[in-house]
């Protein structure tokens, strides 16, 4: 009677170590389902944010009415110029000097 191993004869000295990992199973059907989910997620959060920011405006709107405060005013969009010397851009009224000699702009 011989005695057999309880693994094939291999070359390999950790040959039972690759067998027992479990490897994940990347398929096809198992990465588009994830990448639906990471979708569905994406844009429930973006929906719960822009429902939560409408619902923050009413109730600031609800209570600016009901104090009988003033709306706030929007501030009016203002004109830039670019400045000749530096080439950045300055608003039109109120421009100070960049602190460059052959600035246009006063001090």
């Amino acid at each position: 009677m011989v005695a057999r191993a309880s693994h094939p004869a291999t070359v390999d000295p950790l040959w039972p170590l690759p067998y027992t990992i479990a490897m994940p199973d990347f398929s096809l059907g198992k990465l588009l389902l994830l990448a639906f989910i990471l979708v569905v997620v994406w844009y429930g959060w973006k929906y719960a944010q822009r429902v939560e920011a409408i619902r923050r405006a009413l109730k600031e709107e609800i209570e600016r009415r009901r104090t009988g405060a003033a709306p706030a005013a929007k501030r009016p969009a203002e004109d830039l110029v670019k400045c000749s010397a530096c080439g950045i851009y300055v608003p039109s009224r109120g421009a100070r000097a960049c602190g460059r000699t052959d600035c246009p702009w006063p001090r």
